[in-house]
């Protein structure tokens, strides 16, 4: 299992993160002047504009001390979460926010939080007080070669002694009578989470998806890999790699539904559920969110995205 780390604020850390990958440039302007997009598909964004998605989420609150995570209680699913997320005209994010029934985070650059590239694919921010912290997808970036969907995952009140951490699937979600009655499909991609292990010490998580779906028979075998995890505290911001926490399990869903579900299982032995949508007039994307449980404070929340 990975080592402790103090549990103290994150923004020196963060901002080595975002320095080695290459930060966003500065903002200028408020989201209020901006055009206000309700997102369908990437291909329909124009920036500099604000864009505002619906989907699902799954969070929990904690409790730390001044060394780790002393207790921590599950909020389950949401399925009216929403998130917005506003661009400037070179596609890279200014202003992330993420919305829950229970919770809420923004990460603002016009207020001092940094938001930048982990790869050519991940964003990863932080509020000014290095107390907030998000992993999201960015669809604009052109290399994921998603156009329906995104997702992210977030930490808040890291180092005050409580907050919330959770994960959100957004996008423009498949007609349950449009998606594939017959034959069968692979979807790939990627997942990122937080991650909280057996002494209280929490960890980002990022890795691999693929997820193979059975539309006759409406079920979807589920599997990552490449699995790693990073310390927001590590003095040299390196992903390690983790084949124990990568996880897999069955999902189904009901006919003319687009709700599926089921349980994944890590090679730790932690299981908890997991829950998503197709993306897509066709069913031409995917996305969900899971919460794994591994007794005590361990937790692995997370969110994924895939595309045939």
């Amino acid at each position: 299992m990975k080592n402790n780390y103090k549990y103290i604020k994150t923004g020196t850390v963060l901002g080595a993160i975002l320095l080695l990958s290459g930060c966003g440039g500065g903002g200028g302007g408020g989201s209020s002047s901006l055009t206000q997009i309700t997102f369908s598909d990437v291909n329909s964004v124009t920036t500099p504009s604000q864009v505002n998605f619906e989907g699902i989420s799954t969070d929990y609150n904690y409790q730390a001390n001044d060394s780790a995570v002393t207790s921590v209680t599950d909020n389950g699913l949401d399925t009216s979460a929403s998130a917005a997320l506003t661009y400037r005209s070179d596609n890279t994010i200014r202003i992330a926010t993420l919305n829950t029934d229970t919770s809420s985070i923004t990460i603002n650059e016009d207020n001092g939080g940094q938001i930048g590239n982990i790869g050519s694919d991940i964003v990863f921010g932080y509020d000014s007080a290095g107390e907030d912290f998000i992993l999201a997808a960015n669809p604009l970036s052109g290399s994921l070669g998603w156009n329906y969907q995104t997702f992210g995952a977030w930490e808040t009140g890291r180092g005050t002694g409580s907050g919330t951490a959770g994960a959100i699937s957004v996008g423009s979600a498949t007609n349950g009578s449009n998606i594939p009655t017959s034959s069968s499909a692979t979807y790939t991609g990627y997942y990122g989470g937080i991650f909280v292990d057996n002494v209280g010490a929490d960890f980002i998580s990022k890795g691999s998806v693929t997820a193979t779906a059975d539309f006759k028979n409406r079920s979807i075998a589920f599997q990552t890999s490449n699995d790693v995890y990073v310390s927001p505290l590590a003095s040299t911001p390196t992903f390690i790699s983790d084949s124990s926490q990568a996880m897999s399990g069955k999902l189904t869903y009901s006919s003319g539904t687009n709700n599926f579900s089921g349980t994944l299982t890590d090679g730790n032995g932690w299981s908890g559920a997991a829950n998503g949508k197709f993306y897509g007039p066709a069913a031409e994307e995917m996305g969900g969110v899971f919460s794994l449980n591994g007794g005590g404070v361990q937790r692995h929340g997370g969110a994924f995205g895939a595309k045939k």
